[in-house]
């Protein structure tokens, strides 16, 4: 291609790469990580007897339903910009950053009691049910079993359940009347209000029975079935039809607006294949992550400052173009950053000083064939160009299996590793553009003037 066209295709490449990523600059906010922000990281397994007792594809999707189920739970809440992601076979890794503020952070316990439920419900007829704490309730045979309330009062019930949170199609949060306890209103599926309405008019359940509405395992509300002689009764509404009764059952008895919200979040999330537990917690607060953002910002002007110094002793004029495209490298990067939405944590504040490094590198390697060249006695013309050649296998390879490397630390890490991975491989690509196109564009302006001595 002629020399002429190949500089200004080069030379509007640069221009665009410019004035795309100031645009970007302008028009975007940087996104910051936990380390960088504050906030709760967790980091849940599947319960290990449960889950090996799943074949390894169920395994697959039983994780899979695991993530997707608490990233509902957790955007349920209102809670912006978290991170819900595999972490291995058997893990998943949650990020919830602090909001702005004056917005507090949120406690790690309060999502803990949200994502650790399992969210699996059933409704039972109570048997008999305990006067108190204190009370005893046996099972009479292998079909009953007790379960108890939140305040510890048992109740028998059969084995086998009535009804199951498939029967449910959504939960809302809704005041109790005269200022009481909050209530969670159930919504049935079609299938699940008809075959509550079949129970309520077989004879199953009748006037006066108590319905034990149970949460993985606790006795969340136990509401009395109204007879037919009663106003309102739900087994005369259930006689009109089973959609007289679809929407209309509640869970009684939260005492809060958080509890009763949450207990509406997991009902409708659906309950989670396989029990999950935090093997790791951690808290960082918004002062510590201002502080890591300040010690950060420092390290990168100081790593660059030096750099600068230091190629434009030792290369001089070359050293100053080098400087440029660094410059122009460090704005391409922070705007692809940007512009992908991606999280900046303090190792990837690491990976963007290690892509200072490899910039500079890649120019070091083409300033030393073109100083070898020029040792040789060849023009400053012949010496740019030799350098070029012999320097760019060199400068692909170094490049390529260090992108390798980040990519496998993207693929296999997880929260901030993979971060560093995400900065290291964007600056590499970038690095390769501007090494190959950004100083190349220079030095063809330079052979232009066909000069007899160059400064490097």
């Amino acid at each position: 291609m002629n020399p002429q066209v190949m500089r200004w295709i080069r030379a509007g490449l640069i221009g665009a790469a410019l004035l795309g990523s100031l645009a970007v600059l302008y028009l975007e906010k940087p996104i910051l990580g936990l380390d960088l922000r504050g906030g709760v990281m967790l980091l849940l397994q599947a319960d290990p007897v449960e889950f090996s007792k799943l074949s390894p594809a169920d395994q697959a999707k039983a994780i899979d339903q695991i993530v997707q189920t608490v990233r509902f739970r957790v955007n349920a809440t209102g809670l912006a910009e978290t991170t819900v992601t595999q972490a291995g076979a058997d893990r998943v890794w949650v990020e919830i950053p602090c909001p702005a503020p004056p917005e507090p952070c949120t406690e790690p316990q309060q999502v803990r009691d949200l994502i650790e439920r399992r969210g699996f419900l059933e409704f039972k007829k109570v048997l008999k049910q305990g006067i108190g704490a204190s009370d005893e309730v046996t099972p009479s045979n292998t079909t009953e079993e007790v379960v108890y309330d939140r305040v510890g009062t048992p109740y028998l019930v059969p084995t086998e359940p009535l009804l199951t949170g498939a029967a449910i199609s959504s939960a809302r949060t809704q005041p109790a009347l005269q200022g009481g306890p909050y209530v969670v209103i159930l919504t049935f599926t079609d299938e699940g209000a008809k075959h509550f309405a079949q129970v309520l008019t077989d004879g199953t359940l009748k006037g006066g029975d108590l319905l034990a509405i149970i949460l993985d395992g606790r006795v969340e509300s136990s509401p009395r079935i109204t007879g037919p002689e009663e106003q309102g009764s739900i087994i005369t509404a259930a006689r009109q039809g089973w959609r007289s009764i679809q929407d209309g059952t509640q869970i009684s008895g939260q005492p809060t607006l958080d509890e009763a919200n949450n207990l509406s979040i997991v009902l409708r999330s659906g309950n989670l294949p396989v029990p999950i537990q935090a093997i790791f917690q951690d808290e960082i607060g918004p002062s510590l992550g201002q502080d890591s953002i300040n010690k950060g910002l420092f390290a990168t002007v100081l790593a660059g400052a030096l750099v600068l110094l230091f190629m434009l002793f030792y290369y001089r004029l070359c050293g100053g173009i080098a400087n440029l495209t660094l410059f122009l490298n460090l704005l391409m990067l922070v705007a692809a950053m940007m512009l992908l939405n991606a999280t900046w944590t303090l190792p990837g504040i690491a990976g963007l000083i290690l892509t200072i490094g490899m910039g500079v590198d890649s120019n070091v390697l083409i300033f030393e064939r073109v100083r070898e060249e020029l040792r040789s006695g060849k023009t400053v013309r012949a010496a740019i160009d030799f350098g070029y050649e012999r320097a760019l296998l060199t400068i692909i390879d170094s490049h390529v299996t260090t992108l390798i490397t980040a990519l496998i630390l993207f693929t296999f890490g997880t929260g901030p590793i993979k971060g560093f991975a995400t900065v290291l491989s964007m600056g590499l690509v970038i690095n390769l553009f501007t090494a190959l196109s950004g100083t190349r564009l220079a030095f063809e302006i330079i052979k232009q003037r066909e000069p007899r001595r160059l400064s490097i």
